[in-house]
């Protein structure tokens, strides 16, 4: 709750606050919506419907975190000696994924950054260095920044 406490302190938009009457039954309700009533209500029909994206701005300081979300994909990686006296050579196939402004996400080849130290491309020949998987890295709303990695 103080963790809590501190981001509502430091937003922007401070969050309403949840009542505190222990009694108060939760409220749940069923919905259900068909194809036909959105087509009607964005008054397509048949084949022709495309839902309408949804613009989202996250342009505000409320929504840093989102946009401090980095999906490192190691395709193949690969430090090795391909014949007994010759060079070592590197092989990196890797795409960055990351939220723009609108919620979008996208993928690059050209990392925003240099590569964090936390993912493991080793650059020595003997052994060989091998690897694949994916991280993503954030940093929290107190400036704490964190890394989960998958290997596969």
């Amino acid at each position: 709750m103080e963790r809590l406490e501190a981001i509502k302190r430091s937003s922007a938009n401070p969050i309403p606050e949840l009542p505190s009457d222990d009694t108060t039954e939760p409220l749940l309700v069923d919905v259900a919506i068909s194809t036909e009533a959105i087509q009607a209500f964005h008054g397509q029909s048949g084949d022709s419907f495309q839902a309408t994206p949804i613009s989202v701005d996250l342009s505000s300081p409320d929504f840093d975190v989102v946009r401090s979300i980095r999906v490192w994909d190691v395709r193949h990686y690969s430090y090795r000696r391909h014949s007994r006296e010759g060079d070592c050579e590197r092989s990196l196939d890797l795409v960055v994924g990351s939220y723009g402004d609108h919620a979008s996400f996208q993928w690059s080849d050209h990392a925003p950054a240099p590569i964090p130290a936390w993912l493991p491309l080793g650059n020595r020949c003997e052994p060989p260095s091998y690897f694949r998987g994916v991280g993503v890295e954030w940093t929290d709303t107190f400036g704490f920044s964190d890394y989960e990695l998958i290997r596969y």
